[in-house]
C-alpha cells in the first residue's frame, strides 16, 4: 500500500501545479479578448506570449522523453492556448499595418 508521503509527492502536488499552471496559462486571455473587440493592442506588449509557446513547447516535448503525464496534461492546454495568444496578437498587429498602408496618400 502506497504511503501517505508517495500520494502527496507523486499526485497531489503535480495536480496542484497543473492546476496553478492553467491559471498562469489563461490569465492574458481576457486581455486579448478585450483587443480583439477594440481591434488593437494598444500598448499591450505580446512578445511573452512568443516565449509561452516555445516554454510549453520544451515541456511538451520533454513530457515525451521523461513519460510524465502531468508536464504533458500540465502544458499542452498551454501550448494552445499561446498558440491563439500569437494568433490574435498577430492577427491585430498585421491589420493595423494593412490599415495604415492604405491610408497612405499616392
Amino acid at each position: 500500500m502506497p504511503t501517505i508521503e508517495f500520494i502527496t509527492l507523486n499526485y497531489v502536488c503535480p495536480l496542484l501545479g497543473t492546476i496553478a499552471v492553467y491559471a498562469v496559462y489563461a490569465a492574458p486571455v481576457n486581455d486579448l479578448k478585450r483587443c480583439l473587440k477594440k481591434g488593437t493592442l494598444g500598448d499591450m506588449n505580446s512578445t511573452p506570449w512568443a516565449f509561452m509557446t516555445g516554454n510549453t513547447l520544451g515541456w511538451v516535448i520533454y513530457s515525451f522523453l521523461v513519460e510524465d503525464i502531468f508536464i504533458l496534461v500540465s502544458n499542452a492546454p498551454g501550448l494552445i492556448i499561446s498558440y491563439w495568444l500569437n494568433s490574435g496578437a498577430s492577427k491585430l498587429q498585421f491589420s493595423k499595418q494593412g490599415t495604415s498602408l492604405t491610408q497612405i496618400p499616392s
